[in-house]
């Protein structure tokens, strides 16, 4: 018999205990992603549908209406120009031609392949050639890449720029004329875009994950499986027409995607383009933004430069009172967050109302310290295999430091437990991917035959059913005496740390045999500069305050050793740590000096190869 609650419920199946997704709100189906654009055409036609800045600066608006035809005339051309079912590719900036360039290619053309911005000439070659892409849209950013690619791959018919090209190839043309052209044959009566038979089920969007191309898999989604998730997401997160998201996660990565574009597009949200991470702050304003959806890191940013200007105001104190008094008023039903906090926040982004984090674990003290203020934060957990989202927390269920429930739809059980009932997240439901691509035994590694996608993320799940993540399986340190500890649990706790940008913990097998925990810490130089601090003071400030965290822990997972850098750790485009390549780089550091991690304690390594 299964237990009831609201937002999910609890059951047994084959002797696992599985929590399936029920929602919390009423949720708004959709079947399929050319219906979520003609549903939201019919709801909110003449709205605001996309902001962003024109060549001078200027704000352009587009509404449902533009979205619709532009879409429309695009898909047709792209027909008439011979590229039905074929796989087209999108390299570019977040903005509006990507969002309509994406919709025209699989509301009826063929499959999507988005790329990474970030990818070199090579890799990007690479991956068109393993898709089989025939055409390709791309920003004027990616001119002379798209000229480099067109003078070694034949197979692309079109090259498709969304700004202006003057390239004397018939095969580079632009975003512009195609549109002018499908306008046209629309109406000339073409309806061989309009009413192309959609097969829901079949692959629709080939995105490959992060990593070196001939690493990366080919994650193969239908209609069927993102639609599901939206709808999904729907029943967990409650936004208002009147809403104004800022766009800033690549939209090649399933996050943005589904929820920055998909979820906003159909529940009838205005999506504002941000001009890049340095204008966050002045897009928040600007453009009214009250939905934020970001990575752990772009939060932490904007929330330690919010306390950095409280403690040079002056009013550290003050603001520390005021958060006292608020609480204790929240907790007597009489809520003034917003109110007692309107200085800060007219300061932060007046319109803010909801933040929603996903890629990594966040620090449960940045999630408080903007709860505080009347901002509540939404966590959710997923992966580009499960298109994306499985699980996530919100007003009615946020116990900040976990991943809620899973969405309606999803179910979320655990494999080989241990003692601890610490197990692999396994996740179920009709987002879940087709499959890798042209990978049929990868597929199999990670699927099980009764549809369980196997994560490879570790984790908890307590008797009310809801969910923390514990750590990756791959990552997770094994100390001698069999106790386990993860990477990330230490991270959340060395980047709270005063002038700590980010930390990168790893488990060092020592000569004799011993597992100790190190990590590496990337400092502020800008923060240590203003307070006059060398290497040295810097060094000893950080060891008392890791031997605080240390004074917290069982002796075997206390932090032994730590270096210093200034340099960024690596990381993918989803600002996630690239763990392998970053403990590579820090080895072959330590092999080219001759060193041992032990000498290296306290000391700063800018000279990292």
């Amino acid at each position: 018999m299964a237990t009831m609650k609201k937002g999910f419920e609890i059951y047994e199946e084959n002797g696992r205990r599985i929590v399936r997704g029920l929602g919390f709100y009423e949720p708004k189906p959709v079947l399929d992603l050319r219906q979520l654009v003609k549903d939201a055409v019919s709801a909110y036609g003449a709205k605001v549908a996309f902001k962003y800045k024109g060549k001078k600066g200027e704000i352009i608006e587009k509404n449902y209406l533009d979205l619709d035809r532009d879409v429309d005339s695009l898909g047709t051309a792209l027909i008439a120009r011979g590229l039905k079912n074929s796989r087209i590719s999108i390299i570019s900036e977040n903005r509006y031609d990507w969002a309509v360039s994406f919709f025209a290619i699989i509301n009826g053309t063929g499959i999507g392949v988005p790329l990474d911005k970030y990818l070199p000439l090579n890799e990007v070659e690479n991956l068109v050639n393993r898709g089989g892409v025939e055409a390709i849209f791309y920003s004027a950013t990616y001119q002379d890449m798209m000229v480099a690619l067109s003078k070694t791959n034949n197979s692309i018919k079109y090259f498709i720029c969304m700004d202006e090209s003057h390239y004397d190839d018939v095969r580079f043309i632009t975003l512009e004329k195609l549109k002018e052209e499908g306008e046209a044959l629309l109406e000339k009566g073409n309806k061989a875009f309009v009413n192309a038979d959609l097969d829901i089920t079949a692959m629709s969007i080939l995105l490959f994950t992060s990593g070196t191309t001939n690493m990366s898999k080919g994650v193969m989604l239908s209609h069927h499986n993102v639609a599901s998730n939206v709808t999904g997401v729907t029943s967990i997160l409650k936004v208002m027409p009147t809403d104004v998201h800022l766009s800033l996660l690549p939209l090649h990565h399933t996050f943005e995607n589904t929820v920055g574009l998909m979820f906003m597009v159909h529940m009838g949200i205005c999506i504002a383009y941000c001009e890049g991470i340095k204008h966050i702050a002045q897009n928040i304003k600007e453009y009214g933004v009250s939905i934020l959806v970001a990575v752990p890191a772009i939060f932490e940013a904007i929330y330690n430069r919010m306390q950095d200007a409280i403690n040079k105001s002056g009013k550290r104190k003050a603001i520390d009172l005021i958060t006292k008094v608020s609480n204790f008023l929240f907790k007597a039903g009489i809520d003034v967050r917003r109110k007692l906090f309107k200085p800060v926040l007219n300061n932060l982004g007046p319109n803010l109302r909801i933040f929603v984090s996903g890629a990594a674990p966040m620090n449960p003290e940045i999630i408080k310290g903007f709860y505080n203020m009347g901002i509540p934060f939404v966590e959710g957990y997923g992966l580009t295999e499960s298109a994306p989202v499985i699980a996530a927390t919100n007003e009615y269920m946020n116990a900040h430091g976990t991943i809620g429930y899973p969405i309606l739809g999803v179910e979320v059980t655990l494999a080989d437990q241990d003692e601890n009932g610490m197990g692999e997240i396994l996740a179920r439901g009709e987002n879940i991917m087709l499959g890798y691509f042209e990978a049929p035994e990868l597929t199999e590694e990670v699927i099980e035959k009764d549809g369980w996608l196997r994560t490879g993320d570790l984790g908890v799940i307590d008797n009310r059913g809801i969910i923390r993540i514990t750590g990756r399986a791959k990552s997770m340190i094994v100390f001698t005496n069999g106790k386990k500890a993860f990477p990330e649990e230490y991270e959340v706790l060395l980047n709270a740390l005063p002038g700590v940008k980010e930390s990168f913990v790893w488990g060092n097998k020592a000569p004799d045999g011993d597992i100790q925990v190190c990590a590496k810490l990337v400092i502020d130089d800008d923060y240590f500069k203003e307070k006059h601090m060398t290497t040295t003071e810097i060094g000893d400030m950080l060891d008392k305050e890791i031997r605080s965290i240390n004074k917290t822990l069982p002796q075997y997972k206390i932090i032994r050793y730590f270096l210093l850098s200034g340099k960024e750790l690596i990381k993918t485009t989803k600002m996630t740590i690239r763990r392998p390549l970053e403990l590579e780089s820090i080895k072959r550091y330590l092999e080219i000096k001759g060193m041992d991690i032990r000498r290296l304690s306290k000391s700063r390594i800018d000279d990292e190869e």
